[in-house]
């Protein structure tokens, strides 16, 4: 077709768009793009059990010191450690009394070279010996706007084979393009529990494999066209 007199995003194209009394075409149409991630986000920290409160905060905060001097070593820039969570609670017995105190102290740690995650992940859980927990990560794609734009421009040349074959089923021709409208969902971190608790689920010197798969963008668009 010609050059569109009007394109809208998210918008319901408004009637008579290329003129009043046009007769128009309105197609629906989605489209898919895929990217593999290049982000590791993983939620790590510490945990550790004692006699006092008093006890407890230092040996944590020795452990938490130890993972984040670790981490460091590993390549992770200090940007990308942030502290999410830190707690101390008392421990009890069936009976109520008070035997000693918990504490825990948990980081948001976001990885940039999936190459050496899994060496990563090994170092920051032998550092800090039966303490450590990981309680899940996610992957997630950086620059979601390439894979968003493939992903539309998937579902705008679905939209346009779909309204040739309409037409032309119809013996009629297809016009310009009076509008577009669409609607995109980028991809989605994918999570994966990690359930790991101590650091002999860790063995030292043992990589972690990871596998970050792929991640789907979509989209659905609406193509008016006279």
């Amino acid at each position: 077709g010609a050059a569109a007199c009007g394109t809208t995003a998210g918008a319901t194209p408004a009637p008579g768009a290329c003129g009043s009394g046009t007769p128009e075409i309105t197609v629906d149409a989605s489209g898919e793009a895929s990217a593999t991630p290049d982000i590791l986000t993983m939620d790590i920290g510490v945990t550790v059990s004692d006699a006092t409160a008093a006890l407890a905060l230092t040996d944590a905060n020795g452990r938490a010191s130890a993972l984040t001097t670790a981490l460091k070593t590993s390549g992770v820039t200090p940007a990308d450690i942030q502290s999410t969570d830190f707690s101390i609670s008392p421990t009890t017995n069936l009976s109520g009394a008070i035997t000693g105190y918990q504490v825990s102290n948990t980081l948001l740690v976001t990885l940039h070279d999936l190459s050496g995650a899994g060496q990563a992940i090994d170092t920051a859980a032998t550092s800090v010996g039966n303490a450590i927990r990981i309680n899940g990560l996610s992957f997630s794609v950086s620059n979601t706007g390439n894979v968003d734009g493939q992903a539309r421009a998937d579902a705008v040349t679905t939209a346009a084979a779909h309204a040739r074959s309409m037409t032309a089923a119809a013996g009629e021709s297809l016009g310009r393009i009076c509008s577009i409208s669409d609607s995109t969902v980028g991809p989605v971190p994918s999570f994966a529990t990690a359930g790991v608790t101590n650091a002999a689920a860790v063995p030292a010197g043992a990589v972690v494999p990871l596998e970050p798969g792929t991640q789907q963008a979509t989209a659905q668009v609406t193509v008016v066209y006279a």
